[in-house]
C-alpha cells in the first residue's frame, strides 16, 4: 500500500494560531511594529495577523477587534513607564526628584514613540479597557506621589496635589509628543528633550511655590 505523503507541519502551524508558540505575544508585538510605521489608525487586525504570521482568523481568539488589541499593547507601554519613573532614585530635595522624573518620562517616550502612540492614541477607550486605565493611574500616581512628597517638605503649597500633577503631566505629555512628531524642529527648536522638561518643571515649580 503506498505510503500516504506527510503534509509538512510548519505551514500549518503558522497558519494554525492554535499552535503558534505564543500569540498573544506575537500578536502584540506585530501590532507595535505596524504602530511605529503607520501610526495606530494605518493598519488593520488583518495586517497584524499577516505580520505575525498566522490566519486571519487567529487574532480573535486572544483580541475582541484591533481596539482591544492597541489596548492590550498600550498596558504594557504604561507598565514600562510605570519602570521607568519607579527607577528614579529618590533625592534630598524633593523638586529634583520631580524634575529627575520629568527627565525619565519624556527620555523613555522618545525612545519608544510606537508605545507612546498607542498609549494616547484616540482609538483606545481607557474606560473601556480596566487593565489599561489602572496601568495607566499607576503611572500618573508616581508623579502624584512626588509632588505629595514637596507638599510634605513645604517645597509646594499644601493642597490637592493633582492641580500640580495635572499641569506637570500636560507639559510632559506635549514635549513628548512634540518631539515624536518632530513638530519641535519644525519650528527651530532643536533642545534635548529631558532638557526641555527640566526647564518646563522648574518653571511650573517655581511658580507654583511663588
Amino acid at each position: 500500500m503506498p505510503r500516504r505523503e506527510k503534509i509538512p507541519e510548519t505551514s500549518a502551524k503558522r497558519r494554525d494560531g492554535y499552535h503558534h508558540g505564543d500569540l498573544k505575544r506575537a500578536l502584540t508585538e506585530a501590532a507595535l511594529g505596524l504602530v511605529n510605521e503607520k501610526g495606530p489608525k494605518g493598519f488593520t487586525l488583518r495586517e497584524v495577523a499577516r505580520r505575525a504570521g498566522v490566519s486571519a482568523a487567529a487574532p480573535y481568539r486572544h483580541f475582541a477587534d484591533k481596539a482591544e488589541l492597541l489596548a492590550a499593547v498600550a498596558t504594557r507601554g504604561f507598565i514600562q513607564l510605570h519602570d521607568a519613573l519607579g527607577a528614579v532614585g529618590s533625592a534630598t530635595d524633593p523638586s529634583k526628584r520631580v524634575i529627575d522624573m520629568g527627565r525619565a518620562y519624556v527620555l523613555w517616550a522618545v525612545t519608544h514613540p510606537d508605545y507612546y502612540q498607542a498609549m494616547f492614541g484616540a482609538e483606545t477607550n481607557k474606560g473601556d479597557h480596566p487593565e489599561l486605565l489602572t496601568a495607566g493611574e499607576r503611572a500618573f500616581d508616581d508623579l502624584l506621589e512626588a509632588i505629595t512628597r514637596c507638599q510634605d517638605a513645604h517645597v509646594l503649597p499644601s493642597g490637592d496635589p493633582r492641580e500640580v500633577a495635572g499641569p506637570a503631566w500636560s507639559l510632559l505629555h506635549g514635549i513628548a509628543s512634540l518631539t515624536i512628531g518632530r513638530d519641535l524642529t519644525h519650528v527651530g527648536i532643536r533642545d534635548d528633550p529631558p532638557a526641555l522638561a527640566d526647564r518646563a518643571l522648574s518653571a511650573l515649580l517655581f511658580a507654583t511655590s511663588h
